[in-house]
């Protein structure tokens, strides 16, 4: 009975692989069958749009409009098709590169200037210095050109010519051609040693030499006589994100977790841990963030207040907290699809869900709370939320509309402001007035660009008087002190900067910055 009880057994085992073997032969049918139906219905709707649509559309622009509806309807704004040109873009700004002359230009009285020749670029190596005038482009006068115009005329493939005609004060017009090259841009937009011995370096992004440089400025403001450090990721929209991690891991001990990735494909998942000792060990940190943090930035802001090693201070982060992959297409294009998400060390997820006005306050009061390394309490919920919150995020939608109502009167906008400011300086304006930025300064600005023409709406001012402030303050330095002395008074009187000083001067050690909380 046994022998014929093992044959039942081996008979049923059969039967249920032969079943299951059909299940799944139907089931993988049954997907390829709605995928061929998938197909043609699209290919049907496709040629009945090209046929019959009142307007002719060629097919490629509808192929091109189905694919970018496709991933638009996944609701996901970090998710998109990239053709040639866009993904030519998005890998020069990875390697925070681009190809054109060094110059940053701006406009004056209508014409295309130097703001600035790069070190080491074609413009700095041809003798273009600042405020020199570009009346002309490859022969077309540059009269009423805006920024991006100019930008666009300047850039081009590397080893390229571009002639340029140069204006500087009374002497007679020069025309010079500058050969195209492959300009490095740093992610370092600004470094200094403050007073009482406090280093500041401002991060703009995460590019494939972000690190790098970092220990290069950071060294050298320690040189300098830096025994503690202000780290600015404001507006910092992040990058590279192993750029994120190796930039955390220069602050952290061997085997602290930096951020862990999860997604659907076993093959993005991963957990990133320290694996060298800190750099700097003494140094004592404050990180700067706002709403325009994002990604990467996150990541470097949320592991060094997960492990108690830096006060985080400013306004809440954008809270992008997903990775995307680039997936190449034929002809040159491709695909940015999230294929992953991020939490920080101790389980908060980056990722933030926007919510309604309405909403805001009771959405704050019931964020999660965590406990960090040593026991305070942080918020999760989403993006990451400062230890010391300062600063009005009705400002900073305020300065936004404010700037986007100016649209193509920019050009003139700061004409403006700088003739307001030259008119101050030859007046004797002083420093202590700067410093305080005087109310009657915006009004002399406002006044010259209603002479102007400028229509700028009443309550935009209004809402936007401290940038109005800002700006007239900055103008003024720089024609009075020249352009090396704009970004240290910028620093030195931006009021969150001021917060984390006042933190920084009581701190011998790590542990002294958070007895500001």
């Amino acid at each position: 009975m046994s022998r014929y009880r093992g044959l039942l057994l081996i008979g049923l085992v059969c039967a249920g692989l032969w079943g299951a073997g059909r299940f799944l032969q139907e089931a993988v049918s049954r997907r390829d069958t709605s995928a061929r139906d998938g197909a043609r219905l699209l290919d049907q709707v496709m040629q009945r749009v090209r046929l019959s649509y009142v307007d002719e559309v060629e097919e490629d622009r509808l192929w091109q409009l189905a694919m970018r509806g496709l991933i638009g309807e996944l609701g996901d704004p970090n998710s998109a098709y990239l053709p040639p040109e866009r993904r030519a873009r998005l890998e020069r700004a990875v390697t925070n590169s681009y190809p054109g002359v060094g110059l940053q230009v701006d406009l004056l009285d209508g014409w295309v200037t130097v703001v600035m020749a790069r070190l080491g670029s074609p413009a700095e190596r041809a003798g273009l210095l600042a405020g020199d005038r570009l009346t002309a482009i490859d022969g077309r006068s540059t009269k009423g050109w805006t920024i991006a115009e100019a930008g666009n005329a300047l850039r081009g493939p590397a080893g390229t010519s571009v002639r340029v005609q140069v204006e500087r004060g009374s002497a007679a017009s020069m025309s010079v051609t500058l050969e195209r090259a492959e300009i490095r841009v740093s992610t370092v937009a600004r470094a200094m040693v403050l007073e009482g011995g406090l280093g500041y370096l401002a991060l703009t992004a995460f590019s494939d030499s972000t690190d790098r440089e970092l220990v290069r400025t950071v060294d050298s403001l320690r040189t300098a006589g830096a025994r503690a450090l202000i780290l600015d990721l404001r507006g910092n929209p992040g990058g590279l994100l192993l750029q994120g991690v190796r930039v955390a891991d220069l602050f952290l001990d061997p085997a602290q977790r930096i951020v862990q990735i999860t997604g659907r494909s076993a093959g993005v998942n991963a957990t990133y841990v320290d694996s060298t000792a800190q750099r700097w060990p003494d140094l004592p940190m404050t990180v700067l963030v706002n709403p325009l943090t994002a990604s990467a930035a996150e990541i470097v802001a949320g592991a060094l207040q997960d492990h108690d090693r830096a006060l985080v201070l400013g306004l809440p982060t954008y809270g992008k907290g997903s990775a995307q992959g680039i997936y190449e297409l034929e002809d040159g294009a491709a695909l940015s699809l999230t294929n992953a998400r991020w939490v920080t060390p101790i389980g908060r997820s980056i990722e933030y869900a926007p919510v309604d006005e309405e909403r805001l306050a009771e959405a704050d009061s019931a964020r999660p709370r965590f406990r960090t390394d040593a026991g305070r309490t942080i918020l999760g919920g989403g993006g990451i939320v400062p230890d010391v919150t300062m600063g009005d995020t009705a400002a900073l939608g305020a300065e936004r509309r404010f700037l986007a109502a100016l649209g193509t009167q920019g050009g003139a906008w700061r004409t403006v402001v700088r003739e307001v400011a030259a008119q101050l300086v030859r007046e004797g304006a002083a420093w202590d007035s700067l410093v305080r930025g005087a109310p009657a300064w915006r009004e002399r600005v406002i006044a010259a660009g209603r002479r102007a023409r400028l229509t700028i709406a009443p309550d935009l001012i209004d809402e936007a008087s401290a940038l109005i402030d800002r700006t007239i303050a900055l103008e003024v330095v720089r024609t009075a002190f020249g352009a090396p002395y704009v970004a240290r008074w910028a620093v030195r009187n931006d009021p969150l900067v001021q917060r984390a000083t006042s933190v920084l001067r009581r701190a011998r050690t790590i542990g002294d910055v958070f007895a500001a909380e």
